[in-house]
C-alpha cells in the first residue's frame, strides 16, 4: 500500500457553513485545500476498495470514462479527507455526461454540438419572438444532459450509497436565454421584445427546477454546490449575464426567476464571472440565496463586503486571461490581499493546494492576528479605492 503523505495542519478557526441551517453564515474563513497528485495517487487503491457494486451499476450507454471519473472523485474525497479545511467531500459530476452547461439546452429544440476541445456549442433557435413564444419544452428525461441524473444513480448504486454529490455545472435563467437566443439577441429583445423575453425565461425556469427535482432525487435529497469548496446543502447556478446587464434589467428580468428556483429547491448559490457588485442588493432580498462565488479581479472586493454586509459567503478566487496589472505577482500576494481587505465580520471561502498551507497560514496569522487599521485594508489591483457604495445603475444595458 502506497504511504500517505504528512498531514499538515491550518489555524484552528477556519470553518465551513451549511446552507441548510436556520442562522446566518459564520463570520470567518472557510479554506478549501486541493489534493497533491501524490495524494491523490496514493488514495487510488482505497478508492478502489469503495466501489464494489461497480458492474452490477453500470446503466446502458455505460463507457470506461464513467468508472474513470467516479475513481478520480472517491480518490479526491479520500485524499482530502486527509487534509486540514473546511471542504466539504462530496463527489462532482464529470461534465461529458451531460453536455456542460448547454446540454440541456436540447430540450428546446435547440442543436447542441460538441466541439473538439471537450465543450459544447449551442446552436440559437431561430425565428421571430412569436415562433419563440410557442415553443414547447421536451420533457428534461429526453435531454442530453439527463446523464448527470444517470451518472449519479450509477455512483450512488456503485458505492453503496457512501458518498454525497456535487449538483453538476447548470446555468440561471437568463443564462439559459443566452444560450437558445444568442448574447446579442437576448440583450436586444429585453428592450424590444420584453414580453416574449419574460415568456422565454418562464420555460427556462420551470426546466431548471425539473432538472434539478430530479437531481437532488437521484442523490438521495441532498446536493452541494459545485463552485463551492466548503458550503453544504445548497445547489448553485452559474449567472453570468447578470455581468452583462444594469441593476435594474437584473431586478426586473433574472432575480424574479432565481428567486422562484430558490422557492422551488431551497438554499442556493450563484457563480459569476465579470463584474457583479451592482447585483448584491436585489439579490439579498431572496433569503435562498446563500453564496456568492466570482473573481476579485474583475470585481472590488472591498465593495463586495460593504454591499453584502456579512449576509451571504462570498468565495473568492483569482481570475485568469486578464492583463497582467490586473494579477498578482504570487499567491501570498493574493492571500494577503483578501484576507487584509474583507471585514472579519464577512464570512469568506477561498481555495488553496497543500503546498500553500504554510504561506497562507503565515498571512492569515499576520492579516488576522492583529488589530488592522484602515490602511491594512487593500483594493483590487487596476481598480481605485471606493470610499462609499454608488446606488444601482440605471437601466442602461
Amino acid at each position: 500500500m502506497t504511504a500517505r503523505p504528512e498531514q499538515p495542519h491550518l489555524p484552528d478557526d477556519l470553518v465551513r457553513w451549511s446552507a441548510g441551517g436556520a442562522a446566518g453564515p459564520i463570520a470567518n474563513v472557510a479554506v478549501t485545500v486541493r489534493s497533491s497528485g501524490e495524494r491523490m495517487a496514493a488514495a487510488r487503491e482505497e478508492a478502489l476498495g469503495s466501489i464494489p457494486d461497480e458492474r452490477r451499476a453500470r446503466p446502458p450507454g455505460w463507457t470506461p470514462k464513467w468508472r474513470e471519473a467516479l475513481l478520480d472523485g472517491i480518490s479526491r474525497i479520500v485524499a482530502g479527507r486527509q487534509l486540514p479545511g473546511a471542504w466539504v467531500p462530496a463527489l462532482s459530476v464529470p461534465r461529458f455526461v451531460h453536455g456542460q452547461s448547454q446540454g440541456i439546452c436540447d430540450v428546446f429544440g435547440a442543436k447542441v454540438e460538441a466541439q473538439p476541445d471537450g465543450n459544447y456549442f449551442v446552436h440559437p433557435l431561430p425565428g421571430a419572438a412569436q415562433a419563440v413564444r410557442r415553443i414547447r419544452p421536451q420533457p428534461v428525461e429526453m435531454s442530453r444532459y439527463w446523464g448527470a441524473v444517470q451518472w449519479i444513480r450509477y455512483a450512488r448504486t456503485a458505492s453503496r450509497g457512501r458518498f454525497p454529490f456535487r449538483n453538476p455545472v447548470m446555468v440561471g435563467p437568463l443564462d439559459m436565454a443566452s444560450y437558445l437566443l444568442g448574447a446579442t439577441r437576448l440583450m436586444e429583445w429585453i428592450y424590444t421584445e420584453p414580453s416574449a423575453t419574460h415568456a422565454l425565461l418562464q420555460k427556462t425556469t420551470d426546466v431548471i427546477v425539473g432538472m434539478y427535482v430530479s437531481l437532488k432525487d437521484a442523490a438521495g435529497g441532498v446536493m452541494h454546490a459545485a463552485h463551492f469548496g466548503c458550503l453544504s446543502n445548497a445547489v448553485d447556478l452559474c449567472s453570468e449575464c447578470r455581468s452583462l446587464v444594469s441593476a435594474d434589467v437584473f431586478e426586473e428580468f433574472d432575480a424574479p426567476c432565481l428567486r422562484r428556483i430558490g422557492e422551488a429547491l431551497g438554499p442556493y448559490a450563484i457563480h459569476s464571472c465579470g463584474s457583479w457588485e451592482r447585483t448584491i442588493p436585489c439579490s439579498l432580498r431572496d433569503p435562498n440565496l446563500k453564496g456568492m462565488n466570482g473573481q476579485v479581479r474583475e470585481n472590488d472586493l472591498r465593495k463586495l463586503c460593504v454591499l453584502a454586509d456579512g449576509r451571504v459567503l462570498l468565495s473568492i478566487g483569482p481570475s485568469a486571461n486578464l492583463p497582467e496589472r490586473f494579477t498578482w505577482s504570487d499567491r501570498e500576494s493574493f492571500f494577503r490581499y483578501v484576507l487584509s481587505t474583507a471585514p472579519e465580520h464577512q464570512p469568506i471561502e477561498v481555495s488553496i493546494h497543500e503546498s500553500e498551507i504554510e504561506v497562507f497560514t503565515r498571512v492569515y496569522r499576520d492579516t488576522r492576528g492583529r488589530k488592522r487599521t484602515e490602511d491594512d485594508v487593500g483594493t483590487s489591483p487596476g481598480a481605485a479605492k471606493v470610499s462609499s457604495v454608488a446606488g444601482p445603475s440605471g437601466r442602461d444595458g
